[in-house]
């Protein structure tokens, strides 16, 4: 008879998926009924690493792209960092699974306070539920959170972001946060809380669950004859081993409690006994057989350890026990971090579970400690690599230390300064917050190759453009990413703090010694004076820039005080309908009036002071803005209302157009204000005994959103600069520096500007002095963001690289704003050496201040 080709109907499929269901539940209960004592821990460590390999294939293609590039994704790496994923992942659920054991041990104690059954039980249920879900949820949320961000924002989680968000719990309405990126923080809590709130149900419902029922030591090693008990208890059965007052894994009600009771009871009536060896007839004589005793309390006849005696204790057991803890506990995680150090930094990384990484104290993640470079000179030491020794004379303190004392500067000039020692010039430091190279078109330049301008001849900055025309502009000036780095560079001529989350002013550091501009001037007999718009109990401000040299410190509450004072601001104006304050604190245009009113006065006290014979005592101050801070839309009420120029031509058609029409007003708001006090200044005849460094801290990439804005990189780290010295500057007018800067440069030139004090100037920093002229090209500057990667800059060109893995990339800053061509493929094996070299160093000295900034010794010989 031929078979029939007609296809099953709905009914005889739900028959065959029926049938396949029951005979799963079937295979189940089955399973169940044996009762292997192992249940409960193969249930833990197949549901967590289920669990934690599905988010690790989720995240796996954004971190290989995270640390290197979609290229780099082959076969080798996504196995290579699925296996080691893996094994770690292994050493995290072991160390859960022993947390839970331990809980599971210790849970009948709880118990002892009862004497009603039913509260027993509804207590044990709940408390095996609650610490459960508890446990599972710290076990993994570090895995989670650790997904979640490397999708949304390109960083790795650690317990500092949590501290960091501690710490600054005043400031989170400023965090910016995106509608999408709630939404998947709530799928991701979601899931996180269905998988906790299974894996609990289970723990509190089935008996099987428990996890001292057994463990891994009780798997037998070829030691000889050896005892099948607990590691800490000896026990009368091999099923339901309980204490007289242990309290077994609750059922579910009532009647299957009573016939769990009836069962022990009847195995009872047998006689009890300990495992051994039948092979080891030494070890016959020791069973024992043991009456039951009709005890209530009593279901299960233990032996507690205390009451065996010592000759009855098989030391090769306790051997076994230990071997077998010692390895998973210990041995184990050390052959993963060996194995994690043999593979390579893209694989490690991709691989790495956050939580065991942390609490291991990130030994699974790969050592960025650089190395020795080729550019070295065999002559001198190392350091010597970051100083420029052409043009700064100075004494080292050591043959692996940057501290020195600077005792000049030699070499042809780029430029010259007018300053008469006798009747030095005020110095004032304007860092301008988000302030970017590309919002100034003289910075830019009328050819404008990546076309950031659109095509239009407008400028975001005229009065910037219109000053930085009368000094010395920094066209090719680089920063790293974040403000408080930023104080870093520009105060103390360091690369900063490598930290996701912290920089070399977190905590204030009152214990690391420093020595930069304060400490320079200090020495000149200048009186320094620190003030800004903005609240400084952020990142320790407050704590900072009084133990390191500043006298005075202005903030946000010393400028409302004066505004209402000497400016007519009533309180109610900060955060009323006039809008005179934002978050952050003072806007720009209150801060500057109150900033010039300082000047004026100080500047009568220097004539006071002079008239009768005294020593002038100049000020040096540093001013950092605020307006311009993310997210653009506060402004005061008066600039709202304001007809402001039409900036469409740089926004209009883009996916972000109402955030970048906001900063670009924000920006010119701010250089409106920064115009008016530099004319007020020059109006007053101050500017004339002031020399002006300005300088953005960071950039900005509104094009790309407020919550990533770092992704546009260049945006977020090339940043506008000038010098303005008014009538000293001689033919130097107009002088457009083109060379490779960076903020850390300026201590330097300061230095030469102004001129060392007597006995020279302690200092630890890379920059060199911008007075002095060298060849195009000669000198590399280091930025880095430690939120994406970091650079080195020669000339007109830019390596962006990781900071471990082989990641690289070179482009052309001018040409290529937006990192579209890589110029590596182009280069001869020679020229791509020379630009790994030249990495690797920057990898070093990064290393090199990280080590020195923890150490608490940056300003030591040896540390």
């Amino acid at each position: 008879m031929a078979l029939s080709d007609k296809p099953p109907t709905s009914e005889e499929n739900e028959i065959v998926s029926k049938s396949g269901w029951s005979r799963l539940q079937e295979i189940y209960r089955q399973f169940v009924e044996k009762d292997y004592p192992w249940l409960g821990w193969a249930f833990v460590y197949t549901f967590t690493l289920f669990f934690l390999f599905v988010y690790r294939c989720v995240a796996l293609n954004a971190l290989i792209t995270m640390y290197a590039t979609a290229d780099d994704a082959t076969l080798g790496v996504v196995l290579g960092a699925l296996t080691l994923g893996f094994l770690e992942d292994v050493v995290c659920v072991t160390y859960f699974a022993c947390v839970l054991w331990l809980f599971d041990k210790f849970k009948p104690v709880v118990a002892r306070n009862f004497t009603s059954r039913v509260a027993v039980r509804v207590c044990g249920e709940l408390l095996s539920f609650s610490i459960s879900w508890l446990l599972f949820v710290l076990f993994t949320i570090p895995v989670v959170a650790d997904v979640l961000i490397v999708r949304l924002r390109d960083m790795r989680f650690t317990f500092d972001i949590i501290v960091m968000a501690i710490q600054e719990k005043d400031n989170a309405s400023s965090f910016e946060v995106s509608s999408q990126e709630i939404t998947d923080a709530c799928v991701n809590a979601s899931a996180l809380v269905l998988a906790a709130t299974t894996f609990a149900i289970v723990r509190t419902r089935a008996a099987w669950a428990d996890l001292t029922r057994w463990n891994p030591t009780q798997i037998a090693l070829p030691l000889g004859g050896l005892y099948a008990y607990d590691i800490l208890r000896l026990t009368g059965s091999t099923k339901n081993q309980q204490s007289s007052n242990d309290v077994q894994e609750l059922p579910v009600t009532e009647e299957t409690e009573m016939k769990e009771k009836e069962k022990d009871q009847t195995e009872e009536k047998d006689s009890k006994y300990v495992t051994v060896d039948i092979n080891d007839t030494s070890e016959r004589s020791e069973v024992e057989t043991m009456a039951s005793v009709d005890d209530d309390n009593d279901t299960t006849q233990c032996l507690p350890l205390d009451k065996e005696k010592p000759s009855r204790i098989d030391k090769r057991q306790l051997l076994q026990r230990g071997m077998i803890a010692c390895t998973g506990l210990i041995l184990f995680p050390m052959v993963v971090v060996a194995i994690s150090c043999a593979c390579s930094p893209l694989i490690s990384y991709s691989a790495l579970n956050t939580t065991v990484n942390e609490l291991f104290g990130h030994a699974f993640q790969p050592n960025v400690d650089g190395s020795t470079s080729s550019l070295d000179d065999s002559n001198l030491p190392w350091v010597e690599t970051y100083i420029h020794h052409a043009t700064e004379n100075h004494e080292l303190f050591g043959n692996d230390t940057l501290y020195r004392r600077t005792t000049g500067f030699q070499g042809k000039l780029a430029f010259d300064v007018d300053v008469d020692q006798k009747d030095p010039p005020n110095v004032l430091l304007l860092v301008i917050e988000s302030f970017r190279f590309h919002d100034s078109h003289y910075l830019v330049g009328e050819e404008d190759p990546s076309n950031l301008f659109k095509g239009s001849n407008m400028t975001i900055t005229p009065n910037f453009d219109k000053w930085a025309k009368r000094g010395i502009a920094l066209r090719n000036y680089w920063s790293s990413w974040r403000t408080s780095r930023s104080v870093e560079s520009l105060l103390f001529g360091q690369l900063p703090y490598d930290h996701v989350t912290k920089s070399g002013m977190t905590g204030g550091q009152r214990e690391t010694n420093l020595s930069g501009l304060p400490q320079l001037f200090t020495a000149k007999g200048y009186e320094t004076f620190f003030t800004t718009g903005c609240r400084t109990n952020y990142d320790s401000w407050d704590a900072f820039l009084p133990a390191h040299g500043f006298e005075t410190v202005w903030s946000r509450n010393e400028m409302k005080k004066l505004a209402e004072s000497d400016l007519g601001i009533n309180h109610s104006d900060w955060d009323g309908p006039e809008h005179r304050a934002l978050n952050w604190g003072v806007h720009d245009d209150l801060s500057f009036q109150l900033l010039g009113d300082l000047f004026v006065n100080k500047t009568k006290e220097q004539s006071a002071r002079v008239a009768k014979g005294e020593a002038k005592k100049p000020l040096f101050l540093t001013h950092y803005t605020i307006s311009s801070h993310v997210n653009y839309k506060q402004r005061p009420k008066w600039y709202d209302e304001a007809k402001k120029p039409d900036f469409s031509a740089l926004y209009k058609g883009q996916k972000y157009a109402d955030n970048i029409k906001n900063y670009l007003e924000i920006r010119y708001f701010t250089d409106m204000e920064f115009g008016k006090f530099m004319d007020r200044m020059a109006e007053a005849g101050i500017l004339e005994d002031t020399i002006v460094v300005i300088s953005g801290d960071h950039g900005q990439g509104p094009e790309f959103g407020n919550d990533v804005p770092e992704d546009r990189d260049v945006s977020a780290t090339r940043v506008a600069g000038a010098i303005v010295a008014e009538g000293r500057l001689g033919k130097a007018v107009g002088m457009v520096m083109d060379d490779a800067t960076e903020q850390y440069d300026i201590l330097n030139t300061l230095a030469d500007i102004t001129g060392v004090p007597e006995g020279g100037l302690e200092q630890d920093g890379v920059g060199r002095s911008l007075k002095r002229k060298i060849k195009f090209g000669e000198r590399i500057v280091y930025s880095n963001n430690p939120t994406r990667k970091m650079s080195v800059v020669r000339g007109h060109e830019r390596l962006r690289y990781d900071k471990v893995t082989e990641s690289m990339l070179l482009h052309n800053p001018d040409t290529d704003h937006d990192m579209e061509k890589d110029l590596l493929p182009t280069l001869t094996e020679e020229e791509r050496a020379e630009w790994i070299n030249w990495r690797d160093a920057g990898r070093r000295i990064n290393s090199y201040y990280t080590k020195r900034w923890e150490g608490k010794c940056l300003l030591a010989a040896e540390c």
